[in-house]
């Protein structure tokens, strides 16, 4: 946690938003905003607003916080499907976000759970704040995630999603009963916002599935779905697209209930990846089995 302090030499009244975006580099107005609606800003020792004057004599603290000074922990266990000194491969349950949405984003994350477990790797190789991450999951999305520990693997694993050579395999409980055993969507996805949408004017997209398993009484498939491009929100985006989204997808017209149950997240789980270990120098495959939300959904709906 840095503090800096600032004497005010000036003859005219000023906000004092304005007057810290003047003198400390690299941070925007807006974020200074949020320091002093957070209280990490006083003027002659008093919390103040951003819209407070300030004038000459006044004196100016400004305390500047680390993402761990005001995150507020909830998750502390998760899987671990394998490691060893240049990476781990995690099982990630539902609602626990990759990393902060934004600056002072309270909510725990994967990326603070890491920097728990591994403060040396971060302070001997990362300046970044966001170490280790090569891909990412959705809040919801539950399942098998990869991060890395050491700056050159890091850079190998994103190569790797770039140039399309990682397999991904996922699973998802969708509205409708879905013709045929097999599949391939393809389609072009813009992002708009926090939300996507199959466009002209987007980039290209495709993904294949497989049907598991259908209940014809309550209209319901489980499928398993291979996604060759990375758009944000693809498989949601293109099961919406063909009119089977996933349930609990309330965003992309999921259903909220099921059998008079309320399903409580979108359901979607990260089953499987196979990449090119960096090290080990030949194709590893990993799996997490879906975590106990998925499975009671499967049960309920017999798939």
């Amino acid at each position: 946690m840095e503090r800096k302090t600032f004497k005010v030499e000036i003859d005219i009244k000023q906000r004092i938003d304005k007057y810290l975006t003047e003198r400390i580099k690299g941070f925007s107005r807006e974020y200074i905003k949020v320091l002093c609606r957070k209280k990490f800003v006083k003027v002659n020792n008093k919390c103040v607003d951003p819209d407070e004057k300030i004038s000459r004599g006044d004196i100016v603290e400004v305390t500047l916080p680390e993402r761990q000074d005001y995150v507020i922990g909830e998750i502390k266990d998760i899987e671990i499907i394998y490691e060893d000194e240049c990476l781990i491969v995690l099982n990630k349950p539902p609602f626990l976000k990759v990393h902060p949405a934004k600056k002072f984003d309270t909510e725990y994350t994967l990326l603070d759970i890491l920097l728990e477990k591994l403060p040396d790797v971060v302070k001997n190789n990362w300046p970044l704040l966001r170490p280790f991450l090569v891909h990412r999951l959705d809040k919801e999305t539950s399942g098998v995630i990869v991060v890395a520990k050491l700056p050159d693997v890091q850079f190998d694993l994103s190569k790797q999603f770039q140039r399309r050579e990682v397999t991904k395999v996922y699973r998802a409980i969708v509205t409708g009963v879905v013709e045929g055993s097999r599949g391939e969507i393809i389609a072009p996805i813009k992002k708009y916002k926090n939300i996507s949408v199959v466009s002209d004017i987007g980039k290209e997209a495709k993904t294949g599935f497989r049907l598991l398993s259908v209940n014809h009484s309550f209209k319901i498939s489980y499928l398993e779905l291979y996604p060759v491009t990375g758009r944000t929100h693809q498989i949601r985006t293109h099961l919406s697209f063909i009119n089977h989204p996933i349930i609990g997808d309330v965003y992309y017209g999921g259903v909220k209930e099921v059998c008079g149950k309320k399903v409580p997240r979108v359901m979607l789980h990260s089953y499987k990846i196979k990449f090119f270990h960096p090290r080990r120098k030949k194709w590893v495959e990993y799996t997490a089995e879906p975590p106990e939300d998925f499975n009671y959904f499967l049960s309920l709906l017999s798939l």
